[in-house]
């Protein structure tokens, strides 16, 4: 199976294409606003002559994340699935920025990861996982929580954590805790791991209606407008 992976969630701007669960080809640019404007040549770029004749389906990143870069997401790849008759899958954000964090720094079984996205202010986008054998395992729902909530939860137990409000939730927490940021790289989320869960989900037939399907923002989408 040919599965193109979609990710705008962040400042992450990506596009992978993943054979098999094999990761083919990959573009990623870190550099704040530049979805709208980059991600289709990502695209082209990954797909290279095969060209978007030769997709078995689409994954995308649904969110949480950034509402624009998200929309920018969705909406490529509801273009794309629509225009070739093939599958969508939507995939968690959180969990494939867990599983590109839990293989890319080899965290052992045992391992009590957190990923977590900025929501502004003293807030974040968090997740609980346990890595196993088979990979990261969702220990709880996502969620929008306040720093001084997550502290409290948390407490002094070790956790590994992955996103890009890793430092911000270290430093909140302090040079004492036992909360671990991931390497840099491990933090970014990845087209890659989009790509190879969207995979699964399509092998097990959970495909996502495209013409309905809408981020998942977890906080309220609010679009204003000036007089």
């Amino acid at each position: 199976m040919n599965v193109l992976g979609i990710e705008t969630a962040t400042s992450v701007c990506a596009a992978a294409l993943v054979t098999e669960g094999r990761v083919a080809a990959e573009s990623l640019l870190d550099a704040g606003r530049v979805h709208a404007e980059r991600l289709m040549g990502q695209i082209v770029q990954v797909l290279g002559e095969r060209g978007a004749g030769g997709l078995d389906g689409v994954a995308v990143s649904i969110g949480p994340g950034s509402f624009t870069g998200l929309r920018i997401g969705v909406s490529v790849a509801k273009g794309l699935v629509l225009a070739r008759n093939i599958p969508l899958a939507a995939v968690p954000t959180l969990e494939a920025l867990a599983l590109h964090a839990a293989e890319t720094d080899a965290l052992a079984p045992g391992t009590r990861l957190l990923a977590a996205l900025d929501a502004r202010r003293d807030e974040v986008y968090c997740q609980a996982f346990d890595v196993t054998p088979g990979g990261p395992v969702p220990a709880g729902e996502p969620r929008d929580v306040a720093l001084g909530a997550l502290r409290g939860e948390l407490g002094g137990a070790a956790w590994a954590v992955t996103g890009d409000a890793a430092a911000k939730i270290a430093e909140a927490f302090g040079s004492g805790s036992a909360i671990r940021p991931v390497s840099a790289r491990a933090r970014l989320c990845s087209a890659a791991a989009v790509a190879r869960i969207g995979e699964r989900l399509l092998a097990a037939g959970k495909a996502e209606d495209a013409a309905a399907l809408e981020p998942r923002y977890i906080k309220e989408f609010f679009l204003t407008t000036r007089p």
